[in-house]
């Protein structure tokens, strides 16, 4: 409880600090995004995968029936399963990052461009009072958070990474992102588009700092080709998602580091993940990839080389 009223307080002392929430905000490489037509596009991707339909009973029997044939609309052309990737998604994702963030009325140019349009006025009744909300709130602190921290924090990706940073990165803040709560893509029309959800636990308060990082990481290095040339030279079966925990190591020891020389406790994502998801990757990682992050002798390569060979195998 001690630890939750810390970082609500650091909350409210960022906020006071002058990080007021616009449709657009920018921050160090980062701009936020509070957009309309992107909230209501995730909030069609998130009940279209939902196993159980959202709670309709406040709308009328005409905008039930307008909202759940959207929703059938989006399960078509998204595909089964995490339709978040389909193509048909990324076309639109794409597509509205070239629409007015607060537009009324806009040209759309994508697949479920009329669905989104027939979905909007419900949408806009119902919920985006409550979203925009949300929205706002969390681009205010996490702006303020990434003027302070954002650009000591890239220079410190950079020399692990041995790799620039981009100058831009558009992060569209929605209610929904995803079954992760976030993702990184390239859009079709040029610039990096990180999508990322106000509304789950694991990127709120401090963690926004965090996995903004985390993120913002998948524009710059693809650590997966170090850890597969590192299977290949050992002839061994190249170790399951262990570029992504190298990638979460990276930002959460990072943004620990930088938090504690500011005498704040932060838990990042990593303690829970090498917990629950890659345990057999913990000691590697920390024995032969946190010495390099300190500043220790040898290549990018050579640590992910060091953390290949020490993980166990049966």
């Amino acid at each position: 409880m001690r630890f939750r009223r810390h970082s609500q307080l650091l909350v409210l002392l960022l906020l006071s600090l002058g990080a007021h929430a616009a449709d657009v905000v920018r921050a160090s490489h980062w701009e936020f995004h509070n957009s309309f037509w992107m909230s209501l596009h995730q909030t069609l991707i998130d009940d279209a995968m939902r196993e159980q339909p959202r709670d309709l009973g406040a709308l009328k029997p005409e905008e039930q029936t307008a909202w759940n044939e959207a929703v059938a609309a989006y399960k078509t052309a998204g595909g089964s399963g995490d339709m978040t990737f389909s193509k048909t998604m990324v076309i639109t994702t794409d597509g509205l990052t070239q629409v007015a963030d607060d537009a009324v009325d806009p040209i759309i140019d994508a697949p479920v461009a009329d669905t989104l349009k027939k979905a909007a006025p419900i949408y806009r009744a119902h919920w985006w009072t409550a979203d925009d909300n949300a929205n706002r709130f969390f681009m205010a602190y996490a702006a303020a958070m990434m003027r302070e921290a954002g650009d000591e924090l890239v220079r410190a990706h950079e020399k692990v990474y041995r790799t620039p940073w981009p100058e831009r990165i558009r992060v569209y803040v929605t209610p929904f992102a995803g079954p992760y709560g976030a993702y990184t893509t390239y859009g079709l029309a040029g610039g990096w588009i990180t999508t990322m959800s106000c509304r789950d636990e694991g990127y709120q308060g401090l963690r926004a700092l965090e996995m903004l990082l985390h993120e913002s990481s998948h524009t710059v290095v693809n650590p997966n080709r170090g850890t597969a040339a590192a299977s290949k030279k050992r002839n061994i079966r190249h170790p399951h998602d262990l570029w992504h925990a190298i990638l979460f190591a990276t930002s959460s020891e990072l943004t620990r580091r930088y938090l504690a020389e500011r005498g704040t406790k932060f838990i990042p994502s990593s303690e829970d993940l090498f917990t629950r998801a890659w345990p057999f990757y913990r000691t590697a990682v920390e024995n032969h990839w946190y010495p390099y992050l300190l500043g220790g002798s040898g290549t990018l390569e050579e640590a992910i080389d060091r953390v290949v060979e020490a993980i166990p195998r049966k």
